[in-house]
């Protein structure tokens, strides 16, 4: 995403904690403020490459499609009471988009 070389291919699953991150060979010689750098674009770009993955997954699940009710027509309710049915209970009303 950013164009940076880490000197490494980065790993989604496994992600590198800043202490041993800053002992890899290719960030240990820069000075600190570079390193924090480096390091944060490397947090951005891990996350970045997460978010692809995840979205990637959404569009692959398995299993059946979770269906949705339309057009059920609709219930007036006139006052502030529950909408009971005839044996006197409630009527719970759940609307899927």
């Amino acid at each position: 995403m950013f164009g940076v070389n880490f000197g490494f291919k980065i790993d989604i699953f496994n992600e590198i904690p800043w202490q041993k991150f800053k002992l890899l060979p290719s960030v240990k010689k820069l000075p600190l403020n570079e390193q924090v750098r480096k390091y944060n674009l490397y947090i951005n770009e891990l996350t970045y490459e997460r978010n692809v993955y995840l979205k990637w997954l959404e569009g692959h699940k398995k299993g059946p499609k979770r269906t949705t009710i339309q057009n059920i027509g609709f219930l007036l309710q006139e006052n502030l009471f529950n909408i009971q049915q005839e044996d006197g209970n409630n009527i719970f009303i759940t609307a899927y988009a």
